[in-house]
C-alpha cells in the first residue's frame, strides 16, 4: 500500500507501510516530539539501537500497524515526517481492541497527513486482525489532536485527572475510543 497525498502547500508525500529501513526515521521523528516536552509523558528520547529493534520486531511479530509518511525531499533518517501505530491491548479479554498512537513532525502538523495516516492505519488494521474497536488517550490541553480525534469520530469516554505530573504541572489524560465497522460504515 502506497498512497501519495498532495498537501495544502502543494508538497507531496508518501503514506505507506513501515519497513525495517525506517526504523532510525521514525524514531528520530518520535524523539523530536518527545523534546517539544507537551505530548507525550516521556522524559527522555529513545537512543538504544536495541529498543529500537525490539519495538520493530514486535510490529512484525505480533502483526500491528505502523503507518508511516515520508517526504522524498528528505534522506534518511529525515524523511519520516509522521507516524501512526496500533499495536494490540496486553489483555486477553482485550483480543478485540487496538490502541492508537500517532506522531507528526511540527513542521507538518494542520496540513492533513495526521487524518489520513489515521484514517489508512484504521483501514488496514482491520484488515490485517478484524479487530472491532480502537481506543487512545492523550493530553487534555492538545487541542489539535482532540479536534482531529473527534473529526474522526473518537468519543471521549473519560478523563484521568491529574494523569501526569511535568515540568511542575499537572497534565489531565483524555480517553477515547471509536468502533471501527461504525467508522468504516461512515466513511466508504
Amino acid at each position: 500500500m502506497n498512497k501519495t497525498l498532495e498537501l495544502k502547500t502543494g508538497e507531496k508525500i508518501v503514506i505507506r507501510h513501515l519497513s525495517k529501513s525506517d526504523i532510525e526515521g521514525v524514531w528520530n521523528n518520535f524523539n523530536e516530539v518527545v523534546e517539544e516536552g507537551i505530548y507525550l509523558p516521556i522524559f527522555f528520547p529513545v537512543r538504544s539501537r536495541l529498543e529500537k529493534d525490539s519495538w520493530y520486531r514486535k510490529i512484525k511479530n505480533e502483526k500491528e500497524i505502523c503507518i508511516i509518511a515520508e517526504d522524498h525531499k528528505f534522506k534518511p533518517p529525515y524523511n519520516i515526517i509522521g507516524q501512526c501505530e496500533i499495536s494490540h491491548s496486553e489483555w486477553d479479554a482485550g483480543l478485540h481492541v487496538g490502541i492508537l498512537g500517532i506522531i507528526v513532525k511540527k513542521k507538518y502538523r494542520d496540513l492533513g497527513i495526521g487524518f489520513n495516516l489515521i484514517d489508512i492505519a484504521i483501514r488496514e488494521f482491520k484488515k490485517l486482525d478484524n479487530k472491532e474497536k480502537i481506543v487512545l488517550s492523550c493530553f487534555s490541553t492538545n487541542k489539535r489532536a482532540l479536534h482531529l480525534y473527534k473529526k474522526i469520530g473518537f468519543k471521549v469516554i473519560g478523563v484521568r485527572k491529574k494523569q501526569f505530573y511535568m515540568d511542575a504541572k499537572y497534565y489531565d489524560e483524555v480517553l477515547m475510543e471509536l468502533w471501527i465497522d461504525d467508522y468504516l460504515y461512515q466513511n466508504k
